[in-house]
């Protein structure tokens, strides 16, 4: 009963917030101007938020499922820079708008190749405090390679930099489609495997022994969630936090709570958040519109203070 309450809940703050999304300030519906900004510019906006920060927490919550760590994201494994590399490679070759997810998602998947290599090089294992290090490496090298494209292709790569402070002022109908395509596939995937992970979370060697494939579903989850990210760096730039403090909040209240119902959660809180900090980026310092990445970076931050001084064990 407690779960459904608190779906109810959420569902209705995210309705609120899609409502003032679409909503705020925008005069007379009648009106020819009003109409074509709620349906060509606020709209879309609000689509893709809403559906990027559903795909980004939803990864944040697999990443941290698997590698049984609070700081696992799509940011610190570094996927997240492997995906804004490709898609900035995509543009110094000139290719079409096509091509530009499909570079994002074969560098993310190379990120990932990259990092569980270098975490069993060094480790000869799979310790994740070994993978995060490892992350932050491999993405720290994809930001400096992005670096010297932006050095040597200015006139291309100026929108580049926008990458880095993911944002929707940009959002066409056409984007919300793919990322949608993809979120929908890859979500359901990832529902219809809940009992798999579940069997995962009781620890390799008894899922194992009870015939779970260890490491196909781990690398197949882990595959789904990098595509799942590049799909959306790839429109809509880095954005960092939503997928890494969310899932740490719904864990720590909800621990009553199946895998499935937490997913559920976390995808309709991450899409709200996303969906509220892109309404407060574009009213806080109106006109100036404020990335959707620096607002919850202002809010993010703060929370994940709060969770890392109040659960400290957790970190050790």
């Amino acid at each position: 009963m407690k779960y459904y309450k608190t779906l109810i809940i959420w569902i209705s703050v995210l309705i609120i917030s899609i409502l003032l999304s679409l909503l705020w300030g925008i005069g007379d519906l009648n009106g020819l101007l009003s109409k074509t900004i709620l349906f060509q510019v606020r709209i879309p906006r609000a689509l893709e938020a809403l559906l990027a920060g559903v795909g980004l927490t939803l990864a944040g919550h697999m990443f941290q499922t698997l590698l049984n760590n609070p700081l696992a994201d799509s940011f610190t494994l570094g996927l997240a820079s492997g995906s804004t590399f490709g898609s900035g490679l995509a543009v110094v070759l000139g290719l079409s708008f096509f091509w530009l997810p499909l570079f994002s998602v074969i560098f993310s998947i190379t990120t990932l190749i990259l990092v569980i290599a270098l975490t069993t090089a060094m480790s000869r294992g799979y310790p994740v405090r070994t993978l995060i290090l490892s992350g932050i490496m491999i993405g720290a090298l994809f930001n400096a390679l992005l670096y010297v494209l932006i050095i040597f292709n200015q006139n291309k790569l100026n929108n580049i930099v926008n990458y880095m402070f993911g944002g929707f002022s940009s959002a066409e109908y056409n984007e919300v489609i793919y990322i949608g395509v993809v979120l929908v596939t890859g979500g359901l995937i990832l529902l219809c495997m809940v009992s798999k992970i579940k069997l995962l979370q009781l620890g390799n060697l008894r899922a194992q022994s009870l015939g779970l494939n260890v490491q196909s579903v781990t690398y197949g989850v882990l595959l789904i969630s990098s595509i799942l990210t590049a799909v959306i760096v790839a429109y809509v730039g880095v954005i960092g936090f939503v997928g890494m403090v969310i899932p740490q909040l719904v864990k720590r209240h909800s621990q009553n709570y199946d895998l499935g119902q937490q997913m559920i959660l976390n995808m309709i809180i991450g899409g709200t958040i996303m969906v509220l900090s892109d309404w407060l980026g574009s009213i806080i310092l109106d006109p100036f519109q404020v990335p959707a990445s620096i607002i919850l970076a202002l809010l993010g931050i703060p929370v994940l203070f709060y969770i890392m001084i109040s659960q400290p064990r957790m970190y050790e």
